[in-house]
Order: structure tokens, then C-alpha cells, then sequence
């Protein structure tokens, strides 16, 4: 979410903003974001507890379940091939247990706002240099529709990309690439 406020904020905002940096994020909610973000709106509306005045365990499981199932959304295909089934199991439960107490309500207007997210006619608007960073190989956030065409509707766009799925899923990022970009980007403000 944080990406799509730093699209609004350099679109609403033009002369206030000297530079954005987004990372893995995108400018509008379609495609396959749309689906998901489609899929836990049924699956919200369709818990029957979801519209009693008692929050309850239903609604907790509830959340499990769409935190289970948006995990899949935090690495690349090839990453989850490199994985078995355990380490998945593993990684999924431990995301569903960081989320549980997610506030269901909150995530559904979170996600209500998603849904209807959409500033690709705005872009012509940021006038602050750009750096975005993302990883070539995404499962929500394509490098083809959400990241390269960027190039093209902003006008000091600078972007970065990074074929992280096997070092993240190993855990062995070098994080100096990273932060030769960024000081790289970052010197020519004050």
C-alpha cells in the first residue's frame, strides 16, 4: 500500500515532491491483482459473520485463510519450485500467524480502495525524479505491465531491475547493490 500512496502523493502533489522511490508496487489495480483482490472481497462477503456486531473466531479464520492465501504473492514461480512442499507449509502458517490479528473490517476497506485504484491517467502529472526498483520475475507486481511502461508516463523515470527470487528465497541478498543505487540517486538532493 505504501507504493500506491507514493503514486498519489507525487500525481495530487507535483511541485511539492522532489523524488519518489517505489519499490515493487504499481500505478493501477488490474489483471491479476484485480482477481485476487476480487476473490477476498467473495470470500469476505461470503462469511456470514462478517456483517454481525461481534467480531468472532470465524472472522479470525477467516483471516487466516486470505493470508494464506495472498502469501503466494511474496515470491517469484521460480522460488516457489526451488521450495518443497513443507517449507511452503511452513512459510504460509508462519505469514498467517503474523497476520492474525489483522482487524477484518480494516482489511476489507483496504481492500474495497484496491480495487478501485487507478492513476494511470494521472502519471503525466509527477514531475519529481523517479527511481523504481523491482524484482524481473513478480508474481502481482509484472515488470512488463506494472514497471516498464513507467518509462513512458513519467517523465524522469530511473528504473531498476533486480532478479532476486533465488537469493531472496536463500536468504543471501546483497544489500550494497541496493544501496549503491539508492546513495547514487539520492545525492543530487539535499
Amino acid at each position: 500500500m505504501g507504493g500506491y500512496e507514493v503514486y498519489m502523493w507525487a500525481c495530487e502533489y507535483p511541485d511539492e515532491i522532489d523524488f519518489i522511490i517505489l519499490m515493487n508496487s504499481s500505478y493501477k489495480t488490474s489483471g491479476y491483482r484485480y482477481a485476487v483482490a476480487r476473490g477476498i472481497e467473495s470470500i469476505i462477503e461470503a462469511t456470514d459473520d462478517f456483517y454481525k456486531d461481534v467480531y468472532n473466531d470465524s472472522l479470525s479464520r477467516t483471516m487466516v485463510s486470505i493470508n494464506k492465501m495472498l502469501y503466494s504473492n511474496y515470491f517469484s514461480k521460480r522460488s516457489f519450485q526451488n521450495m518443497t512442499n513443507d517449507e511452503i507449509d511452513i512459510l504460509m502458517d508462519n505469514h498467517a500467524e503474523e497476520k492474525l490479528f489483522m482487524d477484518i473490517y480494516d482489511f476489507k476497506l483496504q481492500n474495497d480502495s484496491i480495487l478501485n485504484y487507478n492513476l494511470e491517467d494521472k502519471l503525466s502529472n509527477i514531475k519529481a525524479k523517479t527511481l523504481v526498483i523491482a524484482p524481473k520475475d513478480d508474481l502481482y507486481f509484472s515488470k512488463e505491465f506494472d514497471i516498464l511502461p513507467l518509462k513512458d508516463m513519467i517523465a524522469d523515470c530511473e528504473i531498476q531491475i533486480f532478479d532476486l527470487s533465488d537469493e531472496y528465497y536463500e536468504g543471501n541478498i546483497d544489500f550494497a547493490e541496493f544501496s549503491n543505487i539508492l546513495y547514487g540517486f539520492l545525492k543530487n538532493f539535499d
